[in-house]
């Protein structure tokens, strides 16, 4: 059997405890095409471009023991009445997907985790980058340089996950653009960041479609799949971090550009970094390109040592890989579960692993040891990397978050265009279906009618428009959050800024074709003040779509939740029933209702010191009308009040504030909860 592999000890002749020397020679055979080789040692004077000679710039990571568990979801609720008498914890059972799984990788290693599907490699990653674990129970240790580390770990390492996330209405150069302002140190002057950047886009191979918009699917055309993969690279490797975890870093990737990708990695790993990344199913050639590999099954680790000796480590187990084959194709089907013959497999991979952990345990005594010696030394401070704070200022970070919601909302015309040919529709259904109204005893109900109406529309048509906006851009927050490129108070006040102007916008066109249509008074101020207030309830309902927005995980449970919350309040906004009989026990949700607030100021802005109004109704024996002979009538009538417009004014300034207040408050719990 082959002697243990030298990056699972510490290495006894490093130059400082804790730490382990590297070769930064790159060999000129090595493959490596012209523009990285250019771009990567090209000297500008940046720390995070240039090959790593200080050792405190380099890191080992190890991980001990670790164990992951996820909770089943939850039984139906017959299932768990059949389950009576047994306790939750019984019918709630916890299911592990790692067992025990160990190892160490020194710097200037690239590692591929390889296993078959369900094998635990992405657990594992996410384990080590403490990335996407808040539903998980993980037990173990994961050390840096022989120190144990947590979420700190983020502020050393780049995560390129699995999935693409990006926003679609941006350019290639303008995203890294973004990223390179708000991940790299503050001391790095602007035009080394957009050199940066450029390096970056010539080394994955981007400068062809560097002006192209990333695209959104359905809607704005874009970069292709590939070159999505390779700009998620990108982002990550701006600040050339000293440890790199890489999800599946070769998906959706042809041949040529998965071993252009391999090689970008084996060239930064060659500088000393640490690269850890789960592969699928690579080509032979991509297989090669790896200093080690870690192979998994089922939650146990199989194998974990030099590729160079994997092959006779298998073959040393009974399992020799045929001649000319791929050595990972046959690893993973080793170790891969076949379907209809569970057993012999499981059987096999239990037997591999034990073998290993076997293997494992006779070299784990004095490497225990040596570490525990080495963490009693006092001289040992583990400082490098402590700092998990933001690279940019909170006024930097602002600047570029706002200038991207801006160019989001700026680009996409045909939201826009749909919102703006809205406005003019609801204006022109208002104006003629209540064209040039009489103001008499009829009138007066038509007038109450026109200004709901417009009330009504302008809330829903903001609300519809604002309760996708979170949800959509959920993940791209989160991933972007967790990085540390901005503060959450940055993120929702540069969105709804950025989002105000065209909700100004949509109110002015609508009381501008409708107002003068329905005949309501001539008056410019009048008017101006109707504008004003419409805004105002407009601000108010987009502030209670974004607490729809922030409480909601997907687009689908937004808008379910839009109709039924917003309702009663439209209920109780003073048209559908008067003030005076609503009662008492529900009149406490009228104060939250923006369409009562606008409702009764579009009302006292039309009658307040309007008169006289005609009245040609005569009375009878078996009914008796009342006639309303001027504006204060008419005000009263409805039971609302003309001194309440400034209390109205107020009170739709108050709900927009809280409502977004509180709407910022959902968006920070889940910041939080979600690290």
């Amino acid at each position: 059997m082959a002697d243990r592999s030298p990056f699972l000890r510490r290495k006894k002749n490093s130059k400082l405890p804790g730490y382990s020397t590297f070769d930064s020679r790159i060999s000129k055979d090595s493959g490596i095409s012209s523009n990285i080789e250019e771009t990567t040692s090209t000297k500008r004077g940046l720390k995070s471009s240039t090959v790593v000679e200080d050792a405190s710039d380099r890191v080992s990571i190890s991980w001990e023991n670790i164990q992951v568990f996820v909770e089943n979801p939850r039984p139906s609720i017959i299932k768990r009445l059949c389950s009576f008498g047994k306790s939750e914890n019984e019918v709630v059972k916890s299911k592990q997907i790692l067992f025990n799984v160990s190892g160490n990788v020194e710097a200037g290693t690239l590692l591929a985790v390889m296993g078959a599907s369900g094998a635990g490699k992405t657990t594992l990653m996410n384990v080590l980058a403490h990335r996407n674990i808040y539903q998980m129970e993980v037990r173990g240790t994961v050390e840096i340089n022989n120190r144990p580390i947590g979420p700190e770990i983020s502020s050393m390492s780049a995560y390129i996950q699995q999935e693409d996330l990006f926003v679609g209405t941006l350019t290639v150069r303008e995203h890294l653009t973004f990223q390179a302002f708000l991940r790299m140190e503050k001391n790095v002057p602007d035009n080394q960041r957009k050199t940066r950047v450029e390096d970056v886009i010539l080394q994955l191979g981007l400068t062809k479609c560097a002006d192209t918009f990333i695209g959104i699917p359905g809607r704005l055309r874009g970069i292709s799949g590939g070159e999505k993969k390779r700009l998620s690279f990108a982002s990550e490797i701006l600040t050339d971090p000293p440890l790199l975890f890489a999800d599946e870093p070769t998906s959706g990737l042809d041949s040529f550009m998965a071993q252009s990708l391999i090689t970008a990695l084996q060239q930064l790993a060659a500088q000393g970094r640490t690269i850890i990344c789960t592969i699928h199913q690579p080509s032979s050639q991509v297989y090669a390109m790896f200093n080690s590999i870690l192979l998994l099954a089922e939650g146990r680790t199989a194998y974990l040592g030099p590729r160079a000796d994997a092959i006779q480590y298998f073959d040393s187990l009974g399992y020799p890989c045929p001649v000319n084959f791929n050595p990972a194709d046959h690893f993973i089907r080793t170790l891969a579960i076949v379907p209809g013959d569970e057993e012999n497999c499981r059987k096999r991979v239990q037997d591999i692993c034990d073998v290993y952990s076997a293997r494992e345990a006779e070299f784990s005594k004095p490497e225990t040891q040596e570490r525990q010696d080495h963490s009693k030394s006092p001289k040992e401070k583990f400082v490098a990397f402590e700092s998990t704070g933001y690279k940019a200022s909170w006024c930097r970070q602002f600047r570029s978050v706002f200038w991207r919601s801006w160019l989001t909302n700026k680009r996409d015309v045909l939201i826009f265009r749909i919102r703006f040919y809205q406005s003019i529709f609801i204006g022109l259904v208002t104006g003629i279906i209540f064209f040039q109204t009489t103001i008499d005893q009829d009138g007066i109900e038509n007038i109450y009618g026109a200004f709901f109406f417009l009330v009504t529309s302008v809330s829903f048509s903001n609300i519809s428009a604002v309760t996708f906006t979170f949800p959509i851009e959920r993940n791209i927050f989160l991933r972007e959050h967790n990085n540390r490129m901005y503060r959450t108070d940055i993120y929702f006040l540069s969105k709804t800024l950025a989002e105000s102007p065209q909700f100004f916008l949509g109110p002015l066109v609508m009381i501008t074709v409708g107002y003068w249509m329905v005949g309501l008074r001539p008056d410019v101020l009048r008017f101006l003040a109707a504008y004003g207030i419409l805004a105002l309830v407009s601000m108010a309902a987009v502030s209670f779509a974004y607490i729809i927005s922030t409480i909601s995980p997907t687009t689908s449970v937004s808008t379910a939740l839009s109709g039924p919350l917003t309702l009663p309040l439209l209920v109780l906004g003073g048209f559908y029933i008067e003030n005076r009989t609503i009662p008492e026990w529900l009149s406490w949700l009228r104060y939250l209702s923006w369409f009562n607030y606008g409702f009764e100021a579009l009302v006292v802005n039309q009658w307040d010191n309007y008169g006289p109004i005609p009245c040609n109704i005569i009375p009878n024996n078996e009914t008796y009308t009342s006639c309303v002979y001027n504006g204060s009538i008419a005000i009263e009538q409805r039971g609302l009040k003309e001194e309440n417009l400034l209390i109205d004014i107020y009170a739709l300034v108050a709900i927009t504030v809280g409502f977004r207040l509180i709407s910022f408050l959902f968006l920070l719990r889940n910041s939080y909860k979600r690290t």
